[in-house]
Parts: structure tokens; sequence; C-alpha cells
């Protein structure tokens, strides 16, 4: 019985060490194209413009999980939102970033030019200007000749500046935030806000913590907050139509 225990446990030691599928995936164009869509919005700012990886994030083009993967059998339980993913990915875009990762993989290996950025300048001019003055609302805060007049000079790379806008940091404002607590409100400069507490820095700068739960109530003051809204709202085609007349701006 022991023998016999032995040898199952060996024969799934070397199952387990063996190589994915030896059958390439075969790529639907079409999903690699939503997939880049998917990718863009979720996973560039980590693995870089070629998903060849950065100082954030690893290089997607070798990594063993994505070449094992078939259709998403290997990347969605690998992305399942953690520390190091926040998005939640529906099946069918999960099967889309596969397609979109087994198709950099395939032009990687024929052409051995893993620099080639991904373009992202397909949108309508026009309809980019528009969404920006209306259903987009960045005309309520932002200017075409005002404060985003250059803003393609000063920022020269297509890619960076699609991520600039769809995922903008802080560089002189803070979040602030108000808790309140038995009736006291504290404000200050947000430090750190989760499920179970939440942090900032008081008027004499140092930090206060405050466990969330029945009779604390929190208000996060966002300059950011109209960015954040549009992660929920605007589509791929949005996306593409507002980079494209971003980049107009010269």
């Amino acid at each position: 019985m022991r023998h016999t225990l032995v040898l199952v446990a060996l024969a799934h030691a070397t199952l387990a060490a063996q190589g994915g599928p030896y059958e390439r995936q075969k790529i639907d164009e079409a999903a690699a194209m939503r997939g880049r869509a998917v990718y863009a919005q979720h996973c560039i700012n980590c693995h870089g413009s070629t998903a060849k990886g950065s100082d954030r994030g690893p290089d997607l083009i070798r990594s063993v999980v994505v070449l094992r993967d078939r259709l998403g059998n290997g990347i969605g339980p690998a992305i399942k939102p953690s520390a190091t993913h926040q998005a939640t990915l529906t099946n069918e875009q999960v099967v889309d970033l596969s397609h979109f990762l087994h198709q950099r993989i395939e032009l990687v290996a024929s052409n051995r030019n893993p620099r080639v950025p991904i373009n992202v300048l397909t949108g309508d001019i026009e309809a980019g200007k528009a969404y920006f003055h209306t259903a987009g609302t960045c005309s309520t805060c932002h200017s075409a000749t005002g404060d985003l007049r250059g803003l393609a000079t000063r920022i020269s790379d297509p890619v960076a500046l699609q991520q600039r806008w769809l995922f903008p940091t802080l560089r002189r404002e803070r979040r602030e935030v108000d808790v309140t607590v038995a009736g006291k409100k504290v404000s200050g400069p947000l430090v750190r806000l989760d499920d179970f507490s939440v942090a900032l820095e008081d008027g004499t700068g140092a930090d206060q913590s405050f466990d969330r739960g029945p009779g604390v109530t929190v208000v996060v003051r966002d300059p950011l907050a109209a960015h954040r809204t549009l992660l929920d709202r605007y589509t791929d085609t949005n996306m593409h139509d507002l980079t494209t007349y971003l980049w107009t701006l010269k």
C-alpha cells in the first residue's frame, strides 16, 4: 500500500511538472482587439506597453503562466483580485485578454521585435472632442486652450498620454477625508483607507487611525473623483476617441 501511494505521488508530480498543451492557441483577431482594450485599461500600467514588463510588473511575453494558458484557464486564476490585481474581470474579458497576450507572443516569435508599442491612436478625433465637451465632462475641469494646451507636446508618447488621463496621480493636492466618530468630526489628508480602517493626518501632522464600523462615517473629498467615475462609464470607443483627440493638442 505504501509503495502504491509513493507511485501515485510521483505520477502527480510528473504531471505537474509537464508543460502546457503543445498545440498553440488559435488567435481570434476580434477577441484580441477587445483584449487589447482590456490590457490598456487594467494591465499596461504595470506590465508596459509591449507586455514586456516594467519595474512594477513582470514580463508577460515570457511568463510560463501565459505561455501555458489556453483561453484564459491560466490567466484567469492568476489575476483574481488581490493586493497586486485590483480589477475584477468577466470571463469574457479574461478570454479576450488571453487572445491579446497570445497575439503578442506570436508577434514577438515571428518578427523578433518586442518593442513595437500598442497603437492607441485608433479613435475618431471629432468624436473624442465631442466626448470631451459632453458625456466625458472633461471640459468642466479642463480646457483644450488652457491647462491642456500643448499636452501632446509635453507628453510625447501616445501610450503615456493615454495612461496619464486614465490613471492620473496627484502631485500637489491630496485626497482629504472627513471622519465622524461619536458625533465628532476629524478632517485631514487621507493616509490610508480600506474596508476595516481609515487613517488621516490631523492638524498637528500626526496620523490618526479609526476602525470602521457602526457610528463611524467616512467622507472622502477626492480631486480625481471624476476620473475614477469615468473608469466605470466610458466604453473602449470613448477611450480611443478621447486619446486620439488629446493627441491633437500640441
